[in-house]
């Protein structure tokens, strides 16, 4: 643009605002890099103007503060300042990222000119030898690689609640490492949002490593602030949980011409998978809703899908408060004006927090980087978005035994012919369940049950009501699929159910006196012959189920290790091999300074 022509006047002003412009761009850069899936390309097109712009200005503008221009800081969480030697290893590695022309100016790079310095991680994914072309199922899609029709997924029906029981487990590791593994096959923990996840670190094709989380299949880049750990031979050994897949077609949206945008809509999400081939390390998919209403497994993929209800209002509101919690609210002062902490014990920040002119299909507001809301979606169904306060614990913990001891157990759910839960034959614990049990289920008390007010949390303790016999009992919410259907778990005897959202209640302190009975066993002499074998199973379910059982315990660091024993103490792990039900297996016993060795 020629300026040659303006004053000096109305450069200023050309100038003011293609800062205020740059000022926007900015501040849609950091939004995309810190919410958005961004890729290496990108981050190094970014790196190479901003990088140009600060070390052109930066020096000349030093003496010149935000505070002389009085201009609002950019957020309120506090800006972590790269040190000098994180700075110059990144530098190192937008060097290896971009090629250069005859002078010293970066060129913006391409897809092309990137492809080989992608992270390269080492072949260890889930075995894929179980799956097959036409079989069905369910998946919980964990990653989707950006600009790529590859995700990974876990499968639930594979899964049969691993996911959860080796991210919970993992929480308790402590040892911590001082600095990352210098061998890509080592696998360590590594702290992200306050969960560990599982995880080995790239190969040293570039000066900056990543790291892969073997349990979702995402890929993160390194960072010295991150707070890493040591895991046990167990928790290295494990197969990842997520498979590797590539979307073929979408089922039911015939005319989905963007299956990148597909994927990342879905994200979190669970669909319903058919395979059509499966190659050495991914398999090739079609996708389509999992359908919520009628969940047998043999629903064609063909069906139509169902039409979604128009997005609803709050749901928290007088309309549609409970008598009780009306009265309770009626309780409070006339000229009062905390509604929501009459009723929900907390204020909910939504409308205060969020921004109303948020626009999906920008994931911003036409106010770009001036805008100081946040910038999300409400809840399609209406909960507030803001965090109640919910139990994840309790006091009372179950008195462990000690490992190679002999004790009494009656198995009350059988998973597979290796792996269920049993309670301990101890005398207060019995009479302690079923005094509990009385009185959880007194009329009395379930009438002061509190219904749910919020969405409820993954892994939150309710008391949820079982219609195989009409009571209640203490349980753990394992998914929320929406109000009608979600997972729990019965923490007193190992079962899981779905249950609708009327048939929870919150958590009532008074009955946290008993620890949780039902404890996860595993046959430490016997493997399964496939994965899924309903006639081992079942063969086992007839041994042990609801039976006294004498068992050793071999090891009590994730679930337990233990020999089972039944009448003549005859080894139950041994009497189903020789019926063919199971192989057999050499014990294995957690060491604090050895991982895993032979019992």
């Amino acid at each position: 643009m020629d300026t040659s022509q303006m004053g000096t006047s109305g450069v200023k002003d050309f100038l003011r605002d293609l800062i205020l412009r740059a000022e926007d761009v900015l501040g849609k850069m950091i939004y995309k890099l810190t919410i958005t899936d961004i890729s290496i390309g990108e981050m190094v097109a970014m790196i190479n103007s901003v990088f140009a712009l600060v070390s052109q200005w930066e020096e000349n503008l030093k003496d010149i503060s935000m505070e002389m221009l009085n201009i609002p800081a950019t957020g309120s969480k506090p800006v972590k300042t790269t040190s000098a030697m994180d700075e110059r290893k990144i530098m190192e590695q937008v060097s290896l990222l971009v090629r250069k022309d005859d002078g010293c100016t970066p060129i913006e790079p391409t897809m092309a000119n990137t492809e080989d310095a992608k992270p390269v991680f080492v072949y260890l994914e889930q075995s894929l030898k179980q799956y097959s072309p036409g079989q069905t199922g369910t998946g919980y899609l964990t990653y989707v690689v950006p600009k790529t029709t590859t995700f990974y997924m876990i499968d639930r029906s594979q899964s049969n609640g691993k996911m959860e029981q080796t991210l919970s487990s993992l929480q308790n590791v402590s040892t911590h490492l001082e600095e990352l593994p210098d061998s890509d096959v080592t696998v360590f923990g590594v702290e992200l949002e306050g969960t560990i996840f599982r995880a080995i670190r790239s190969q040293s094709v570039l000066a900056w490593p990543f790291l892969k989380l073997l349990d979702v299949g995402e890929v993160v880049p390194y960072s010295e602030s991150m707070i890493l750990y040591e895991l046990t031979k167990y928790y290295q050994q494990l197969a990842p949980l997520a498979v590797r897949c590539q979307l073929v077609d979408v089922v039911d949206e015939p005319f989905c011409g963007d299956f990148n945008r597909y994927l990342m809509d879905n994200l979190y999400n669970i669909r319903r998978f058919e395979i059509c081939a499966r190659e050495d390390d991914i398999l090739r998919v079609n996708l389509s809703t999992a359908f919520k209403v009628n969940r047998n497994p043999f629903l064609p993929l063909t069906q139509k899908k169902p039409v979604e209800p128009a997005p609803k209002e709050y749901k928290i509101s007088e309309k549609t408060l409970t008598q009780e919690q009306l009265n309770s609210l009626y309780e409070e002062p006339l000229n009062t004006t905390n509604v929501m902490k009459a009723t929900l014990g907390y204020v909910p920040k939504d409308d205060a927090r969020i921004c109303p002119f948020y626009d999906p299909k920008i994931q911003g507001c036409f106010k770009g980087a001036s805008c100081r809301l946040e910038h999300v979606a409400k809840d399609p169904d209406g909960w507030t978005r803001d965090r109640a306060l919910h139990k994840a614990k309790i006091r009372a913990q179950l008195i462990e035994p000690k490992i190679g001891s002999m004790v009494k157990l009656i198995p009350t759910t059988i998973i597979n012919v290796e792996e269920f839960y049993g309670q301990l034959d101890r005398k207060e614990y019995i009479e302690g369940l079923s005094e509990l049990q009385r009185f959880l289920n007194d009329p009395t008390y379930v009438r002061e049950f509190r219904m749910m007010d919020h969405k409820p949390y993954t892994r939150e303790l309710v008391f949820a009501f079982y219609s195989g016999d009409g009571q209640w009992y203490r349980a753990e919410v394992l998914e929320y699929f929406h109000d009608g259907l979600m997972d729990v778990f019965y923490l007193d005897y190992g079962n899981r159910e779905n249950v609708r959202l009327e048939d929870l209640r919150m958590w009532d302190d008074r009955f946290d006196y008993l620890p949780f009975q039902a404890v996860h066993c595993r046959l430490a002499n016997v493997s399964r012959l496939r994965e899924d074998d309903a006639r081992a199973t079942a063969a086992l379910r007839e041994e042990i189920l609801d039976r006294l059982m004498m068992v050793k315990v071999l090891d009590i660091r994730s679930y337990w290790e233990v020999l089972v024993y039944g009448a003549e103490m005859v080894d139950i792990g041994q009497l189903m091999v020789r019926r063919n039900m199971a192989r057999t297996r050499q014990p294995i016993v957690m060491s604090e300074k050895d991982g895993m060795v032979p019992a």
